[in-house]
């Protein structure tokens, strides 16, 4: 159901209640979905950097263009999946546009392969692997002490509320042994950022995923690539879209905001929507206030390199013959990686090659010449220190003319994103699902 937001509650005191000219800078999913809120009642100019709108939505042979791809084959290498239970306001607005979705063969099935030669299969994956009875069985006893540590993490976490979460990151809370390897891993391929960074992510982010994604859930994805949903919010907006736009910085008054191109011009807006990374909203504001400066400075940047490949090498080494939807890898030397098998999840055949991949760390795993693609992804590190401040910038979200949308503010990942566009949206009276 389509409905419209509230006018009054998020509203500068500055801002007329009629149409007003809004500048969405950021064409990711937190930009899209402000866009397509605002839309209806507002003028809305959407400002991309990239020469493609999507952010981390990549479809290769969709918003990507990739010439080593066949023309019908559409290979998602960003964001890929959604489960239902939590991707609940994602869901409503695929309903909300008309987009496909479908649930892919195999969902929920991972592996870990750790670095003394082991493989720590969940039941869907072990099942896929082995006819035999017996190798079920070995990978039930490897798996069991893990199953039982998850029993034991998801006790203890239960009763934390928010300000012992908030005050603690992830790492002590998850320990060491098999358990801790796994959980660390796949919040490395959750939040696209290194290994070694993970065990520093806030628990009051890691937390309440872990809650629920360590839970059997129903995974779906984008008929035809995620890029789809893009093309159709694109395709709907009466505003103007600019990609390769290149903003210089955002200039505010009491009258107006200011955006200043690189190229010296000006254009007026009554509003800015800004839908970036934080790191990244900090360094385009002129004159950002004690609150903006203490909690935007607060978050690290970062990129992530991720590759398409059509290279099984690194399952034959490793005496494996059935490929998950993400697999983890733990590497001689300390080092960690994922690979996504992306026939799997576009619904692609998986008897026969090419079988192609998404891997994140890996690359020393990788024949180059067997790469399709290579790309980077721009990404926030979330911190304890971050994630304490983050409540402030919600509490001034729509002061001086400026309104604040991105994963960040919400659960780090895709309907974080979604959920703080169609905020930002409410607080404007725009449409929301």
């Amino acid at each position: 159901m389509v409905e419209r937001g509230g006018t009054s509650g998020g509203l500068s005191a500055s801002l007329p209640l009629s149409v007003v000219r809004v500048a969405i800078i950021g064409g990711g999913a937190s930009g899209l979905s402000a866009a397509w809120s605002l839309d209806p009642v507002h003028d809305v100019t959407l400002f991309e950097r990239e020469p493609i709108l999507g952010g981390h939505i990549r479809t290769l042979g969709g918003n990507v263009r990739c010439a080593g791809l066949p023309m019908s084959v559409h290979l998602d290498a960003g964001v890929i999946e959604f489960d239902r239970t939590n991707f609940t306001a994602f869901h409503a607005f695929m309903d909300a546009l008309g987009v496909a979705y479908d649930e892919p063969e195999g969902a929920g099935a991972t592996c870990l392969y750790t670095a003394d030669g082991r493989a720590l299969r969940t039941p869907f994956a072990s099942h896929a692997e082995h006819s035999e009875v017996a190798l079920r069985g070995v990978d039930f006893m490897r798996i069991l002490p893990s199953m039982l540590r998850l029993r034991r993490f998801l006790r203890h976490v239960e009763p934390l509320g928010d300000e012992d979460l908030a005050a603690s990151p992830i790492g002590p809370l998850l320990g060491q042994g098999d358990f801790g390897l796994w959980v660390r891993s796949l919040l490395m391929y959750a939040y696209s950022m290194p290994y070694d960074e993970v065990s520093s992510v806030s628990a009051a982010l890691a937390v309440p995923m872990l809650r629920e994604f360590l839970k059997p859930n129903r995974w779906t994805r984008i008929v035809g690539g995620t890029s789809r949903y893009v093309e159709c919010v694109a395709s709907s907006l009466r505003g103007e879209i600019r990609v390769s736009a290149r903003i210089h910085r955002v200039v505010r008054d009491e009258s107006a905001v200011r955006l200043v191109h690189e190229d010296g011009s000006e254009e007026r807006f009554d509003a800015v929507v800004l839908a970036l990374p934080p790191h990244r909203m900090l360094a385009l504001l002129a004159d950002p206030s004690e609150t903006e400066h203490a909690v935007l400075g607060a978050f690290e940047g970062g990129t992530a390199t991720t590759i398409v490949h059509t290279d099984v090498g690194l399952y034959e080494r490793r005496g494996a013959h059935y490929f998950t939807e993400f697999d983890l890898f733990e590497l001689p030397g300390g080092k960690h990686g994922y690979n996504a098998y992306l026939n799997r999840l576009a619904g692609l055949p998986t008897h026969e090659p090419p079988h192609y991949s998404l891997a994140f760390g890996l690359e020393s795993e990788i024949e180059p010449t067997r790469i399709v693609h290579r790309q980077q992804h721009d990404v926030a590190f979330y911190s304890t220190g971050a994630l304490q401040r983050r409540a402030d910038l919600v509490r001034i979200n729509g002061e001086r003319r400026t309104y604040y949308a991105g994963a960040f503010l919400g659960d780090g990942l895709h309907e974080g994103a979604i959920r703080s566009g169609f905020a930002v949206g409410a607080m404007l009276g725009g449409r929301i699902v």
